[in-house]
């Protein structure tokens, strides 16, 4: 049972000595030279000289062991500093994508519904659309767009002339309101009894239907939004 760890003693005893001579050695030349200057020296010196040569050969190889442990602390260091960093910033990204998102001045795609009204007879009014829209945000809508036109925080429906308008832009039938999330939990959502879809149907010559895609496509806000007077908190 011991002769695996003999062998080993054997293998690691003369790596030890051949790596403590080479840092001897090391240090003897950097301080005396090397070649037949660094021997002729040493065969000429007394034992006095060459236990003061050996004692700062010793406290220089100290010194050169201490100066590796401390580089390879801070090499950990630097190394945990910019996994930290990068944490950091992927963490920063992904914030700043959501906001994007949410804000729509980015184009998105991903799963979703489609919401198709059909108003021939422009029975529906504007508040009818917020119902829309409030509902889907209440089911967990990540963006939502309404005939192709991305609705943002700060979108706005109105009612001009007859006309049904968002963002100051008219919107004519048959509307297509598409919504990215969670396809069921939308569905459902809209579905809600005494809710969005019973009120559109309920409505004379309006006619509602509601499905699922597994891939949608949403622009961006045409005009991203600006603020006047708000701004960020220190």
């Amino acid at each position: 049972m011991s002769q695996p760890w003999t062998h080993r003693l054997w293998v690691i005893r003369p790596l030890a000595v051949l790596l403590a001579a080479a840092a001897i050695g090391f240090v003897l030349v950097s301080r005396f030279g090397g070649g037949e200057d660094l021997e002729a020296r040493l065969r000429t010196a007394s034992e006095a000289d060459l236990a003061r040569i050996l004692s700062g050969v010793t406290s220089e190889a100290d010194l050169l062991r201490d100066e590796i442990s401390t580089l390879r602390l801070q090499l950990r260091d630097l190394q945990t500093s910019t996994e930290r960093g990068d944490a950091a910033e992927e963490a920063a990204s992904s914030r700043l994508t959501a906001l994007s998102v949410l804000a729509g001045t980015v184009p998105v795609e991903g799963p979703g519904i489609l919401l198709t009204i059909s108003d021939p007879a422009d029975r529906l009014a504007y508040e009818q659309f917020v119902d829309v829209i409030q509902e889907l945000r209440d089911a967990g809508a990540e963006a939502v767009a309404v005939n192709g036109l991305r609705v943002g925080a700060g979108s706005a429906f109105a009612g001009e002339d007859g006309r049904l308008l968002l963002d100051g832009r008219p919107l004519k039938g048959p509307y297509r309101v598409e919504a990215i999330g969670n396809p069921e939990t939308l569905e459902g959502g809209l579905e809600i009894p005494g809710g969005v879809m019973d009120s559109l149907s309920s409505t004379s010559q309006v006619a509602a239907s509601v499905g699922r895609r597994s891939k949608l496509q949403l622009p961006a806000l045409l005009r991203h939004p600006t603020f006047e007077v708000a701004e960020p908190a220190e």
